[in-house]
């Protein structure tokens, strides 16, 4: 899976989003937190740059790292319709779970950023048969 076709990158002192067609991909820097200030700032960038489209967020959970949970009520369902979550660890699947009862939309745990990317995909009927991000 090749990540140069995306079309923004925002970096910020922790971590990175990287856009494609109607998903991102973050990825936080090791032992950082995802606080409010941070959520916000990254949500302010997907708003910009998908406007009125719907999105799928992929956190990609390379390295060990924690989420506010006051991060998710900053988070609009509506607009970011998904989130996964991607983990290698007893530990990641065990915060993902906590963080799903946090968020109202889809939301699913893989353990590869090409099952993610798949599942992002579906909810995007455009997307399906086009080639991966």
């Amino acid at each position: 899976m090749t990540s140069t076709n995306y079309f923004k990158k925002y970096e910020y002192p922790n971590a990175e989003l990287l856009c494609y067609d109607n998903y991102v991909i973050g990825k936080v820097h090791e032992g950082a937190t995802v606080d409010t200030e941070l959520a916000m700032r990254m949500l302010t960038d997907v708003n910009e740059s998908y406007k009125d489209k719907k999105v799928i967020f992929i956190s990609n959970r390379q390295f060990g790292y924690s989420v506010d949970p006051k991060a998710y009520k900053l988070v609009n369902p509506k607009k970011l319709i998904g989130i996964a979550i991607v983990g290698h660890t007893k530990e990641q699947k065990i915060q993902a779970t906590i963080e799903q009862t946090l968020y109202s939309g889809s939301f699913g745990f893989f353990d590869s950023l090409d099952k993610a990317i798949a599942w992002a995909r579906s909810f995007f009927p455009e997307l399906r048969n086009s080639s991966a991000g």
